[in-house]
């Protein structure tokens, strides 16, 4: 049943771009174009640096040097911090291509890899700051999406914790004081049986792995893109729309943000382009975009098996947490407008100027705010660790 399925979508593809090739052809211009201007330069530098990391041995360290932070809080090694900050800053699917490093290098059991994948992959800030931002016209709505997305992602993972299991790692125990968990850390990390690979070899090998991390996200950006205008070609859209009528009733959101709900069911973006068309009030477009973000899209989720392709992690707990955050990230704005929190037209950004500064369009530059929230991690993980020796 499902090798049919699989050929039916193909030759719905194959149809409609016999059909209609200029549509065709426009569409994969549109989503490689945003590919390469959107894509590349925000992910390529993170899964360089996560690779290199992987290769050198640091992230074997960071996995001792930050388990008394992780541990309390998401029953985590210290290892899994990289995925949640790197995913956090970089979008997704950097928090999952990080999480199979860590399961096939061991750092990670299986059950402790799935319940990373389920809150460490998110829509990147500049992303929300900018893009979305950008389409919808007001910058108010970036920063509540922003705290409708953010706190809920870190919520499901503290909650996952209680299905750790009795298996879960336990690192760190046996260090009592800041000095051994350095050592410990600094021994990891230097690894005896870790072979002695020169740099431009390390180099060679993370950037092409890298690349083909990238290049597969490009191939499904085209392939929905392609799927979604053959699906709309069919009528198969306008099915959708009913399906997601009683969630725009239970929300009170008005039927002319359908389309944009439909196409954000399988692409993120093109939910979001969808939605700046329509001409809901900017109320319903700010709920409706919310529950794009935190659905997140086929595409995405397709990116992210893609990446775990050589891991034995599922998504059993990603998906679950991804329709959880549907309901709950519309239902806490909803909350916030009924209580007077959330304006719209509050002129918080009226003398600012653009939301974010020029220099964080740089390519790789949210490498930094990623690095400093692990730095700032570590620093409070030694801290506890000096703590233990006091008392």
């Amino acid at each position: 049943m499902i090798n049919i399925f699989r050929i039916l979508i193909a030759l719905s593809i194959f149809i409609t771009a016999l059909s209609q090739p200029t549509e065709t052809l426009a569409a994969a211009q549109e989503a490689l174009g945003s590919w390469w201007r959107n894509v590349v330069p925000a992910l390529l530098p993170f899964f360089i640096l996560t690779e290199f990391l992987s290769r050198t041995g640091l992230i074997q360290a960071l996995s001792i040097w930050l388990g008394p932070v992780m541990q309390p809080l998401f029953r985590l090694p210290g290892a899994a911090a990289l995925g949640i900050c790197l995913g956090f800053f970089a979008g997704s699917p950097t928090g999952g291509a990080i999480a199979g490093q860590l399961r096939q290098q061991g750092l990670l059991s299986r059950n402790e890899g799935e319940r990373l994948l389920a809150f460490c992959n998110n829509a990147g800030p500049l992303y929300i700051m900018l893009t979305v931002t950008a389409a919808l016209g007001q910058p108010e709505i970036g920063v509540w999406l922003a705290l409708a997305h953010y706190p809920l992602n870190l919520l499901w993972g503290l909650l996952l914790r209680f299905w750790a299991g009795k298996t879960a790692t336990e690192t760190n125990a046996s260090y009592t004081t800041a000095r051994q968990l350095l050592a410990a850390g600094w021994q990891a990390a230097l690894g005896r049986n870790r072979p002695n690979q020169p740099l431009s070899l390390l180099l060679k090998e993370s950037s092409l792995k890298a690349l083909t991390n990238i290049g597969m996200i490009g191939a499904f950006m085209l392939i929905f893109s392609l799927l979604l205008l053959s699906l709309s070609h069919f009528g198969v859209l306008k099915l959708l729309q009913l399906a997601l009528l009683p969630l725009c009733r239970l929300l009170n959101l008005p039927s002319s943000v359908l389309p944009a709900l439909a196409d954000g069911c399988f692409e993120m973006t093109l939910g979001i382009d969808a939605l700046a068309a329509c001409s809901a009030p900017l109320s319903a477009k700010l709920l409706t975009a919310s529950i794009i973000l935190a659905w997140s899209g086929l595409s995405i989720h397709c990116q992210i098996a893609g990446v775990l392709a050589d891991s034995d992690l599922s998504l059993r707990y990603y998906l679950p947490c991804r329709l959880l955050h549907v309901l709950a990230a519309p239902a806490l704005l909803l909350f916030c407008q009924n209580h007077g929190w959330l304006s719209l037209n509050s002129g918080w950004f009226a003398q600012t100027g653009p939301a974010v500064p020029d220099w964080l369009l740089l390519p790789g530059a949210l490498l930094l705010p990623g690095l400093f929230s692990l730095g700032f991690l570590l620093a409070i993980s030694f801290s506890l660790a000096g703590r233990r020796t006091q008392g």
